[in-house]
């Protein structure tokens, strides 16, 4: 029996992956069967479609009403966000309605201030619906002012507020049964200061302490702050926030446990991350053998090359430049992130951060051109762009190497979009762990694509004329301890300054008892765990590229779309 070559071997190992991730993800938002999970469009006063995620417990009749939750995620956020408490809940006996703010996700974009933000819709919607009894909110930063505007402008009671990472609001029996969570990390506020004011909102003239109950849930004055161990972006997915969540609803709408209770500490929303982990690991794995694949066909075996050079770099240049290269990428992203840019844009920080890449590809250029200059005097035999990976044979020959290269970036960006969509429109998921990878793109959405590639394209050229050039260090003795060796180091310089403000806010943090850097600069560095996944995959494709052909065109056009992608499907619109 013949054997299946290496790269099928891998492939289909991915393939697997994929299925074996998704169907976990699934079986989770489904509650193994005991939950119906679907999507719904609501379309709000305004027009505007409002995306959402509905579970309902199978049990859920007219003549057996179930309480229902709606989840609200914050801003820059999606449904998928918050999709730890509408799992943990609708296992619980809960309908939820997980929703899209407008402007995020797959709902339609703002129309301006006054309009309904999706709450409104939402609420009544599940008001509407025939086996929900009494209804509970939760929102998250943005998520609270949206629910807040639900709450005053529908007729619908609500009899239960979760509020996440926001400001306590209404007075000591309005909203019904509050219930605040807030980390201690949260770079938003500083806890003693912000314990002070929920004074009001308790009927308490002494201080507010955590943990301690206000009120009484019969009443509806029922009022509680818990201070989880976690910052304003992890608060969704921590432990401690979501199992007194569930408490705390559980009290509010139904009084006592019911036969659908499950002790909220037993909790398994993160295996519903894991599999997106692992559906996300089986996607790169699958793309990466796929451009094996391919490489191996006639109309591709011509991108190959064999350099000439032996060029490496030694440790003082990875390091040195590494960081200077860093510097650069880092800087020129957060100062355009932090000014406000004159250029209207629906996407406002989306244009931000490619304006900020695109900058410093730009500098990062001429740095290297400098380099390059200073070489060429203190060495008879500079490394030439040949050397860089760049450039090799006449100007036919380069043409076609760089467009077959490109071809193969958007087979694999095909191959991905192939899995994602489906996946969406079928069962409600997305490849994700946690912070968003890859996610169907609306029509509106995908007219953004191009633009943001195209401002991308100049940055990840030089990225490949960086990693996989100029701090490209010496190869190992096979193949694959190459690959595995240059794809480390590459991902390690990369992420380096970015992971090293985390550590720093983090440990910093945790000594202080707050956040190190708080206000709109702590609120930035948030954005830092999201760059990091998507750097080192896309710093690994790199890799992959350069070791296929010794070329990382390929991963040029793949990362340039990749990015462009990300961006479009995540980042809010106000038109």
């Amino acid at each position: 029996m013949p054997r299946l070559h290496r790269r099928y071997t891998v492939f289909l190992l991915g393939v697997i992956i994929i299925i074996g991730g998704i169907s976990l993800s699934w079986g989770i938002q489904n509650n193994f069967g005991c939950t119906h999970t679907s999507k719904v469009t609501l379309i709000t006063a305004e027009g505007i479609p409002i995306a959402g995620i509905l579970q309902v417990p199978l049990a859920a009749s007219p003549s057996s009403p179930l309480p229902g939750v709606i989840v609200i995620h914050g801003i820059m956020g999606t449904k998928e966000w918050m999709m730890g408490f509408g799992h943990e809940l609708s296992r619980r006996g809960f309908v939820v309605l997980t929703i899209d703010v407008v402007g995020h996700g797959n709902s339609g974009a703002s129309l301006g201030e006054g309009t309904d933000l999706g709450g409104i819709v939402a609420l009544e919607f599940l008001a509407s619906l025939p086996y929900v009894s009494t209804i509970g909110m939760v929102g998250h930063s943005m998520g609270s002012s949206v629910a807040r505007q639900a709450i005053n402008q529908s007729a619908v009671q609500v009899d239960s507020l979760v509020l996440v990472g926001s400001r306590a609001w209404g007075n000591t029996t309005y909203p019904h049964n509050m219930l605040v969570v807030t980390g201690l990390y949260d770079e938003l506020f500083d806890i003693p200061a912000f314990l002070n004011t929920l004074a009001e909102f308790f009927n308490t003239s002494a201080p507010v302490v955590a943990g301690q109950l206000y009120g009484e849930f019969s009443t509806g004055t029922a009022r509680k702050v818990i201070i989880p161990l976690s910052n304003h972006l992890f608060e969704i997915v921590d432990p401690y926030a979501i199992s007194e969540t569930v408490d705390w609803l559980m009290n509010s709408l139904k009084g006592s446990p019911d036969a659908y209770w499950i002790p909220s500490q037993n909790l398994i929303y993160y295996f519903w991350i894991l599999g997106g982990l692992i559906a996300c690991i089986g996607a790169m794995l699958s793309v990466l053998a796929l451009f094996k694949i391919l490489i191996k066909l006639r109309p591709f075996q011509q991108i190959q090359y064999v350099p000439n050079s032996t060029y490496s770099a030694n440790t003082l240049v990875y390091l040195g430049f590494g960081l200077l290269y860093g510097f650069i990428e880092l800087g020129t992203l957060f100062a355009l992130l932090l000014v406000d840019i004159p250029i209207y844009f629906p996407q406002g920080m989306g244009i931000s951060v490619a304006l900020g890449l695109f900058t410093g590809g730009l500098i990062t250029l001429l740095v290297l051109l400098g380099i390059k200059y200073f070489q060429s005097k203190k060495t008879v035999n500079p490394p030439i762009w040949n050397d860089y990976g760049a450039f090799n044979g006449n100007s036919l020959t380069l043409l076609k190497t760089i467009g077959l290269g490109f071809l193969l970036g958007l087979i694999g960006i095909a191959w991905l979009y192939l899995w994602v969509l489906p996946i969406d429109l079928l069962l409600a998921l997305d490849f994700r762990a946690f912070l968003p990878f890859l996610k169907a793109l609306s029509p509106l959405r995908a007219l953004y694509v191009p633009i943001y590639f195209l401002l991308l394209l100049p940055f990840v050229l030089v990225e490949g004329l960086w990693l996989m050039g100029l701090l490209r260090t010496s190869p190992r003795e096979t193949w694959y301890s190459t690959q595995t060796f240059w794809t480390v180091k590459a991902i390690f310089i990369k992420i380096l300054l970015y992971a090293s403000i985390i550590i720093i806010q983090v440990v910093g943090s945790i000594a202080i008892g707050g956040a190190l850097i708080s206000g709109s600069i702590g609120f930035q560095l948030i954005f830092l765990y999201m760059f990091i996944p998507i750097f080192a995959v896309s710093t690994t494709v790199i890799a992959w590229s350069y070791r296929l052909t010794n070329r990382f065109y390929i991963a040029v056009l793949f990362n340039a779309l990749l990015f462009a992608w990300i961006m479009a499907a995540i980042l809010p619109i106000y038109l």
